[in-house]
């Protein structure tokens, strides 16, 4: 009975769970020099549960680059919606509120910046794509 004690044992990697997956994509695409800001604002937020449902839906969205290039209107609007569902987890604005709410407007210019390197935008177009989105 011969062992081969020399043999490196192939370390099985864990199947990444469907963050990891989004943010693999993401990483494919998005600017290198935004990833500690990415890290900081959004991936760590994988570790609270409450988080983990609209942060799935914010990332597998913004890894959906086709989406941007073909319309770039109804882009924005979905993607300020998740990213109000993510800010806002316990729902307590309206999309009409989430829409007037200086401080998301400058997060979803920053996601813009961190995950797009997009700073094209100005306030007034995405004032414009806001006002157009429908009250649920």
């Amino acid at each position: 009975m011969g062992w081969d004690i020399f043999r490196v044992k192939k370390k099985r990697d864990e199947p990444d769970d469907d963050i990891q997956i989004a943010i693999k994509a993401i990483e494919k695409f998005a600017p290198k020099k935004y990833l500690q800001e990415r890290e900081m604002y959004y991936y760590h937020y994988r570790q609270m549960s409450k988080y983990l449902k609209p942060l799935l839906a914010l990332l597998v969205y913004v890894s959906h680059t086709d989406k941007k290039r073909k319309n770039e209107e109804v882009f924005i609007q979905g993607l300020f919606s998740k990213l109000k569902d993510f800010y806002d987890v316990n729902d307590q604005l309206s999309i009409k509120e989430a829409t007037q709410d200086y401080s998301l407007k400058i997060k979803l210019r920053k996601l813009l910046k961190i995950f797009y390197d997009d700073t094209s935008l100005t306030g007034t177009d995405i004032e414009g794509y806001l006002k157009k989105i429908p009250d649920n």
